[in-house]
């Protein structure tokens, strides 16, 4: 019993003053204003950068859908779906892509089925296979990668 008296007096010494101080005002958190909405601060180091807007769909997730608003997709799971004007594609090994995609460059180590639109690069490694209806600034293919489908250089 003496244990149980002796932790009593250590609960009554417990500094609880953090529950009288103001709570902390949205202005004061970086990134809010006044009234809560989000504001645009840049990150020095990436000078006039915008912030990249990155989806990642992890090993073992499947996704279905339109994706717009993306710069930089990364398939490492499963995705059914439309993808437009992003700026990159990255479907890594044991990813897969099955749908439509309009990117700046892609780099394919996984699948992709469907038609596949790359303004600038795109790149097939070893491990990477697309399928189906492919347009492309430059093409670079690794030995072991694939492409089957129809294939046309952008003008």
């Amino acid at each position: 019993m003496s244990a149980d008296v002796k932790d009593d007096n250590e609960r009554k010494d417990l500094d609880l003053s953090f529950l009288e101080r103001q709570p902390v005002r949205a202005a004061e958190i970086p990134n809010l204003n006044e009234r809560g909405e989000r504001t645009e601060e840049r990150d020095p180091r990436r000078g006039n950068q915008q912030d990249a807007k990155t989806l990642t769909v992890g090993r073992d997730i499947s996704l279905n859908g339109d994706i717009t608003e993306c710069d930089t997709l990364v398939v490492e799971g499963r995705i059914d779906a439309t993808l437009n004007s992003a700026r990159a594609l990255e479907v890594a090994r044991g990813g897969r892509f099955v749908g439509i995609a309009s990117v700046e460059t892609a780099l394919i180590s996984g699948r992709f089925d469907g038609d596949l639109d790359v303004a600038r690069a795109l790149r097939i490694t070893a491990t990477g296979k697309v399928t189906g209806n492919v347009s492309y600034g430059r093409l670079e293919i690794e030995q072991g990668g694939e492409v089957l489908g129809d294939i046309k250089i952008n003008a």
